[in-house]
């Protein structure tokens, strides 16, 4: 599986085994399971270490298809296992998830909801504040049950039981620690995959180091995410490393050390952000929020006549959509089994229909045409706080346009600053712009895909 590609070929069978395993004794590290000093041997091998990997390594462990986790690795170029996903969610801005609490990476489908993140010391994460929400063992001293009620209540929205991020973060953390899946991770990067008979070889470059280190493996999951951030042609080099353009998505968002660095802690910067889509939104009325308490104490007066630090930017007129996809999408099977019982329908007519179609390009055609993009929820927009309001107040900048021309500039202190020129005729003056376009849609994997296609005679169904 590569993302939501899929690349065919003749499929190992296997046998499914159902025995269970202790998850509490300390592992091999994967390099130490070789037979041989020549390569590595695994039965599972799994690329990437994202939300579907960490799901999908969940799974086969805990439904019984893998036996124990000596029989898997998981590489990916990170540090840690979904550190990509909380770089890039951190970054937008965002508190609540899209999704509801059905959605998340355990089995059973109350897991998040029954989730206590207080019986868990190893669960942490950072709040979009910066403070850190750290998961407590279980004690005498809770506090009151109305205490406890009003914090439960905190973590997930009102509007269909969406989860905070920092806590659905702490819950994906949990799902790691109960399957060891961080003590089979291994850094680093897959450079060639060659399928043979009976085993898949899978070329590693290994972290920092760069040794390379073949493994053998009986069946190999490509869990490789999206492909990279999609950057305007209008945006060049200079302005990427020097922190004057930065995609929200990109992993690499920090310093990079060459050139000015602007943070979201800097007061009062003029930012333009390009995009009109829920992670635009975020970032806008998470900046909007910042330069409001920054700028309490001024009067009304001065308040009025500012004009809006931040500029958001978008082509198309802001539309909302609770999912980015219809409603009859979202009902998992244990929701289907709920309704069924009750007298209901069961499982909605598009997902039966989906569920009859065996061919891939035609279920891919299929979510293509299903998904809506470039939407925002009710709550970004018409909530507390929400979107339109800022608008109003004059909080943000709001320019359906798109960006024609754009220009390097001095500020009177003789920093660079981008001047945009829009089609709606407006010519808006920044420190940084901030890119919320998406990803671009191009297969995941790049030339290590491509060349496994074409060097074995793969088909690629979903373009």
């Amino acid at each position: 599986l590569v993302s939501g590609f899929s690349v065919v070929a003749p499929a190992a069978t296997s046998d499914v085994a159902t025995t269970s395993r202790s998850y509490d004794a300390p592992l091999p590290h994967p390099q130490k399971m070789s037979t041989t000093s020549s390569a590595v041997k695994t039965k599972w091998l799994v690329v990437g270490g994202g939300i579907h990997s960490v799901h999908i390594s969940a799974r086969l462990l805990g439904s019984g298809v893998v036996s124990s986790v000596e029989d898997m690795v998981i590489i990916d170029g990170h540090d840690e296992l979904l550190q990509s996903w909380k770089s890039r969610t951190h970054g937008t801005g965002m508190e609540y998830l899209r999704s509801s609490a059905g959605y998340h990476l355990d089995l059973k489908e109350d897991s998040l909801r029954s989730f206590d993140q207080r019986t868990t010391a190893t669960s942490s994460s950072s709040a979009e504040d910066g403070t850190m929400i750290i998961a407590k063992k279980r004690g005498k001293n809770r506090g009151s049950v109305g205490h406890k009620d009003k914090e439960r209540r905190s973590l997930f929205s009102n509007d269909y039981e969406r989860p905070r991020l920092d806590f659905f973060n702490n819950h994906c953390d949990e799902v790691i620690a109960k399957y060891n899946l961080d003590q089979i991770h291994t850094k680093g990067f897959v450079t060639k995959i060659e399928p043979f008979d009976d085993y898949v070889k899978v070329q590693v470059s290994m972290g920092e180091s760069g040794e390379i280190v073949d493994y053998h493996a009986k069946h190999i999951v490509l869990a490789l995410g999206n492909a990279a951030p999609s950057i305007p042609t209008w945006v060049d080099e200079y302005d990427l490393k020097n922190g004057l353009v930065k995609h929200l998505l990109d992993d690499n968002n920090g310093d990079n050390g060459a050139g000015q660095s602007i943070d979201d802690s800097c007061k009062n910067i003029k930012t333009a952000i390009i995009g009109g889509g829920i992670s635009a939104a975020h970032k806008a009325l998470q900046l909007a929020h910042k330069n409001s308490s920054n700028n309490e104490h001024d009067t009304a007066e001065s308040k009025s006549t500012a004009a809006a630090a931040i500029h958001l930017i978008s082509r198309q007129p802001l539309r909302e959509q609770q999912f980015d996809t219809h409603q009859d999408w979202m009902m998992d099977q244990a929701a289907s089994k709920r309704s069924k019982d009750g007298g209901g329908y069961g499982l909605p007519k598009k997902q039966m229909m989906y569920q009859k179609c065996d061919c891939l390009k035609e279920r891919r055609k299929i979510i293509a045409a299903e998904r809506i993009p470039g939407t925002l929820t009710p709550a970004v927009y018409r909530g507390n706080n929400g979107l339109k309001y800022a608008i109003e107040k004059g909080e943000i900048g709001w320019h359906q346009a798109s960006v024609v021309e754009k220009e390097r500039v001095q500020d009177g202190n003789g920093r660079d600053q981008i001047l945009l020129k829009l089609s709606c005729g407006e010519s808006i003056q920044v420190d940084r712009v901030l890119l919320a376009t998406g990803f671009n849609k191009n297969v995941p994997g790049g030339t290590m895909i491509q060349n496994l296609i074409d060097n074995y005679g793969l088909r690629l169904d979903g373009i």
